[in-house]
């Protein structure tokens, strides 16, 4: 028995009417689309312009898969964002929830799409009736507030109903009504020890050497590609998927940044 809500915050669209499962399935969608119009569009311009296809389609290529990446993420995020509640109750105790984490995902498409859906009725039935979902973590401290230009990144140490004390990360959408009751709630909940026992943040060291290593292996994809043959050909798709998994290290750590982890 947790007691009685004194407030609680839903990011604007889930305290209205929330469209999150529609937005989150025409979202990823529209992506998948766009990736496909774009690959087809670019393949047809390139055939019928002459232009040397072998160099500007790896181009092409991988300024395709970082616009579907940074849309994708875009996406993610709002969609944590709008899947996020807080809860002040009774006793002074502070409450979170996910509420993608309260319904069963699938492996399959069908099942993801259907458990989008029941977020969005949880929520629906959230904004109309409050109440403290049973498997909502208690926010114990607060060590870190990381103000974005859209919202904010709470790394938090919670308490799981199961009792047990784990870190994690929530995203405050800027414009809730009363957003600085619940900044004052959390702010409440850091400790003075927090900025002493700061580490040094690393993430911009890793990002810019990431960075230059993508960078560098895209250059040799370049030069060894048939189209350029300024090095041996046999290194080009080592060096693809080395470039590729560079990608991943840089966007790893900037989502890191990004959180304030």
């Amino acid at each position: 028995m947790q007691g009685n809500i004194l407030k609680i915050w839903l990011s604007p669209d889930s305290a209205k009417k929330s469209r999150y499962g529609w937005r989150t399935l025409g979202g990823i969608l529209g992506i998948a689309a766009l990736a496909v119009l774009l690959t087809c569009g670019g393949a047809v311009w390139l055939t019928a312009s002459g232009a040397p296809v072998e160099l500007l389609s790896l181009g092409l290529c991988l300024g395709i898969s970082a616009l579907t990446v940074f849309l994708a993420l875009r996406l993610g995020r709002r969609s944590v964002q709008d899947a996020t509640a807080f809860f002040w109750m009774e006793g002074d105790r502070l409450f979170a929830v996910d509420a993608r984490s309260l319904v069963y995902h699938g492996r399959d498409v069908l099942s993801h799409a259907a458990a989008t859906m029941e977020v969005q009725q949880f929520l629906q039935k959230l904004a109309e009736n409050p109440y403290l979902p049973a498997g909502a973590d208690e926010i114990r401290r607060v060590e870190r507030i990381r103000e974005n230009r859209s919202h904010y990144a709470l790394v938090c140490q919670v308490r799981h109903p199961s009792q047990r004390t784990v870190r994690r990360t929530y995203f405050l959408v800027k414009g809730l009504e009363d957003q600085e009751l619940l900044l004052h709630q959390l702010e409440r909940r850091k400790s003075w020890e927090n900025d002493l026992d700061a580490a040094e943040n690393r993430n911009p060291f890793f990002i810019l050497l990431s960075a230059l290593a993508c960078g560098g292996f895209v250059l040799l994809c370049v030069l060894s590609h048939p189209a350029v043959a300024r090095l041996p050909q046999d290194i080009y798709f080592p060096c693809l998927g080395l470039a590729f998994a560079a990608l991943c290290v840089l966007v790893y750590f900037a989502i890191r940044q990004s959180r304030g982890e």
